[in-house]
């Protein structure tokens, strides 16, 4: 089972973990994701462990999905990868001034793997509360 549907379930079984997400998503996406913890830890105790990062993504994602006009919501995935991109590039170029030696006690295999991880899935998108209502008919009486 996947994070996001790990946090959909606990959202649908528990009215003060649905509360809470409201509450992070209106106040900030740092909030939301300084919080991630908090979830991670929720999931643990009902069983379903998943990696932090995992749980801050399907978190983020969730708020796009969920409350889009929230605050939480308003990060732009795509934004979000280039900056990523302009700032391992910045490296990149630091990176050609070190001396030898001091490129061997670097590693910097993990850029593609970011790159990866940013980039948005291909045909992602988030659907607006009024597309929602028209796709799915109604929003569920269990969403935040």
């Amino acid at each position: 089972m996947r994070a996001s549907t790990a946090l959909l379930e606990l959202f649908k079984g528990d009215r003060e973990w649905r509360r809470f997400f409201r509450s992070c998503c209106e106040s900030s996406t740092h909030r939301l994701t300084a919080q991630s913890f908090r979830f991670s830890e929720e999931l643990r105790v009902r069983g379903r462990a998943y990696p932090a990062e995992e749980v801050e993504d399907a978190l983020l994602g969730l708020a796009r999905e969920l409350l889009p006009e929230s605050a939480a919501a308003e990060w732009d995935p795509e934004w979000t990868h280039a900056l990523c991109k302009d700032a391992l590039s910045r490296l990149a170029l630091s990176y050609d001034a070190l001396s030898g030696e001091e490129r061997d006690d670097l590693d910097l295999s993990a850029q593609r793997e970011w790159d990866e991880r940013m980039a948005p899935p291909a045909g992602a998108t988030t659907l607006r509360p009024s597309e929602r209502r028209l796709k799915y008919g109604s929003e569920p009486d269990w969403m935040p």
